[in-house]
């Protein structure tokens, strides 16, 4: 159980900032990353001239004229995710994972103090390392620690003392609460509810009925200060994921069987550097006109990480199927079981 502060690390736009790497004289300008004909991720530059990640690209341009662009690159933004873990994992003692770029971290702090320098610590090794930025949150609980993060940005660390932690439990605006969907956020605001204070005025039942059960807890839980506050590693990777879009920028347009090419080779040296065999592949495929993503999964007698083994499944995942165009896809390598306990086959 997580006894002292909690910290939330989470990369500064991170396909942005490893997009960068390469181009350190771009810092101060607005750029942004595409994926397919969307922004993935914009730098702060860009954002101050109003540029969003989901946006059009061509939109940004229009909001933005003199806004770089550069293709997303996506071998680089794994192989980045998954040395920023490597360092999460070495700097603390539990890491409960939030995406590619993000976690919640238990690093044995005794005290704010011990906390505060462990998280500067990290940030400078991420710097030193890597060539990326981090923002740091230091709190009591998950939330007051995202909270934190979310103020420290960009490239910064903030603390949510426990002063600070006792005003917003009242003043803090639900539409911050992380987890809260929109839909949920409507109805609740159509019943009074703004700000977490306000849930004191809402009877029980009403309450769950508007937001269900288990939000209502949660909230109530926010409130009273006994949320959520112990960093959950997990035990063992059971997945590996790569990503591709057939369009670019500044790029020609991939085929599905170029693209699942492309994240086989990238999620084989993935699986093989964290020392990992699969035993099935999953595609998902998402189709240009939207609708619903078409999945196929197939698994094998005996975990591989070998390249020619999973194009062969994948290529024949894809043969067997009508491909609509794309506007990318998804490729997982599911079943990961540790290298020293894959049995091989005599035969």
């Amino acid at each position: 159980m997580t006894a002292g502060p909690i910290l939330h690390a989470d990369a500064d736009s991170f396909f942005a900032s490893v997009a960068l790497r390469s181009r350190p004289e771009l810092a101060a300008q607005p750029v942004a990353v595409v994926a397919h004909v969307y922004i993935a991720s914009a730098t702060y530059p860009a954002r101050a001239r109003g540029v969003r990640a989901g946006m059009l690209a061509q939109d940004a341009l229009r909001q933005c004229p003199e806004l770089m662009l550069i293709d997303v690159p996506r071998a680089e933004i794994e192989e980045v995710g998954d040395a920023l873990f490597d360092i999460f994992h070495n700097s603390a003692v539990a890491v409960e994972p939030g995406s590619i770029e993000e976690a919640f971290l238990d690093v044995g702090a005794a005290d704010q103090a011990g906390a505060v320098e462990a998280g500067q610590v990290l940030r400078r090794r991420v710097a030193r390392e890597l060539g990326i930025p981090i923002s740091v949150g230091v709190g009591r609980t998950k939330l007051m620690a995202k909270l934190a993060s979310r103020r420290a940005k960009p490239d910064g660390l903030f603390v949510i003392d426990v002063a600070e932690e006792t005003v917003l439990r009242t003043t803090l605006p639900l539409s911050e609460v992380w987890g809260i969907g929109a839909t949920t956020l409507a109805r609740l605001h159509r019943i009074g509810v703004i700000r977490l204070g306000d849930v004191d005025g809402i009877p029980q039942n009403e309450l769950q009925h508007v937001c269900g059960t288990a939000m209502a807890r949660r909230l109530w839980r926010i409130r009273e200060g006994t949320d959520d506050a112990v960093v959950r590693p997990v035990e063992a990777r059971t997945s590996l994921t790569a990503e591709g879009s057939t369009a670019g920028y500044d790029r020609p347009d991939k085929t599905p069987t170029e693209l699942v090419q492309a994240c086989v080779d990238r999620l084989c040296k993935r699986a093989e550097r964290a020392g990992l065999a699969g035993t099935g592949i999953t595609l998902t495929l998402r189709p240009e006109l939207g609708g619903k993503a078409i999945v196929l999964k197939r698994t094998l007698m005996a975990a591989t990480t070998g390249r020619d083994t999973w194009l062969a499944v994948a290529g024949d995942l894809l043969a067997g199927e009508r491909v609509p165009r794309l506007a990318g896809l998804r490729v997982s390598l599911t079943g990961l079981l540790p290298l020293d306990r894959v049995q091989h086959t005599l035969f």
